[in-house]
C-alpha cells in the first residue's frame, strides 16, 4: 500500500510542486491539501494520512504548531513532517513538543523530502542538520548562560504567558483555559522565576521579543 500523505501549505504554488514531484512515486500517495490548520485537521480526519508534510507559518486559528498537535492528539498514528523556511528556536522547539517527528527546511533536496516521509511512516525521525544542530547545543547545555523558555517552560506554562501578552487578566486567563485563578498565579511565578522576570509586564515584552507570540500572517 502507498503511504497516504498530506499536504499543508498556505502556498498554492508549493503544494502544487510538492504534488507534482511525489506524484512520480509509487509508494507515495497525496491523498488531499489544505492551506490552513482548521482544514488541515479536517482532512486528516477524513483522510487517514500515514504522513502531513506541514508548514508553520499560516493564517486562520490554528498555525502548523497547534494544528500538528491537534492531529497528533486525534490520530496518534498519522506523523507530522515539519518542512518550513524557519530554523530559529521558537519555531523548531515549540514544534516538536507538538508531536513533529521530523524538521526538514524548504530547501531540501525531493529525493530527501521522499525519504523522510517514508522515515516517517515507520516510525522514524529526520532533521535538518542546521536544526539538528540547535538541538544538540541545547541539550549539550552549551548556552548555559542564557535561558531558553522553549525549552524551559511546560506547554502549559507556554499557554498562559502567550494570554498574558494577549493582555489577559489573571481571571480572563483562568476562564480561557478552565482553571482557577491560584492556579494561574502559581504558573505566572513559575514563569517569572525560570525566565528571571520581574512581573508580568516584562513577561509580556519578553513573550513579543522571542516571538514566543507572533502577529498572524
Amino acid at each position: 500500500m502507498p503511504i497516504k500523505v498530506l499536504l499543508v501549505d498556505d502556498h498554492k504554488i508549493v503544494r502544487q510542486g510538492v504534488r507534482a514531484y511525489l506524484h512520480t512515486l509509487t509508494d507515495i500517495q497525496v491523498v488531499g491539501e489544505a492551506d490552513d490548520g482548521v482544514s488541515a485537521v479536517a482532512a486528516v480526519e477524513q483522510n487517514s494520512a500515514d504522513v502531513v508534510l506541514m508548514d508553520l507559518e499560516m493564517p486562520g486559528e490554528l498555525d502548523g504548531i497547534a494544528a500538528t498537535r491537534r492531529i497528533r492528539k486525534i490520530r496518534p498514528e498519522t506523523q507530522v513532517i515539519v518542512v518550513t523556511s524557519h530554523h530559529q528556536d521558537e519555531y523548531i522547539f515549540p514544534a516538536v513538543r507538538a508531536g513533529a517527528i521530523s524538521y526538514l527546511l524548504k530547501d531540501v533536496e525531493p529525493d530527501e523530502l521522499a525519504a523522510a516521509i517514508r522515515k516517517a511512516a515507520h516510525g522514524e525521525a529526520v532533521l535538518d542538520s542546521r536544526v539538528a544542530s540547535r538541538i544538540i547545543l541545547e541539550l549539550q547545555g552549551i548556552r548555559k548562560d542564557e535561558v531558553n523558555p522553549f525549552t524551559e517552560l511546560s506547554e502549559r506554562e507556554f499557554e498562559v504567558l502567550r494570554l498574558i501578552a494577549a493582555g489577559k487578566s489573571n481571571a480572563e486567563i483562568a476562564e480561557t483555559l478552565v482553571i482557577g485563578e491560584s492556579t494561574v498565579k502559581t504558573h505566572i511565578g513559575n514563569i517569572l522565576k525560570k525566565l528571571h522576570l520581574d512581573d508580568r509586564t516584562q513577561a509580556a515584552v519578553y513573550a513579543w521579543q522571542q516571538g514566543i507570540v507572533r502577529r498572524n500572517k
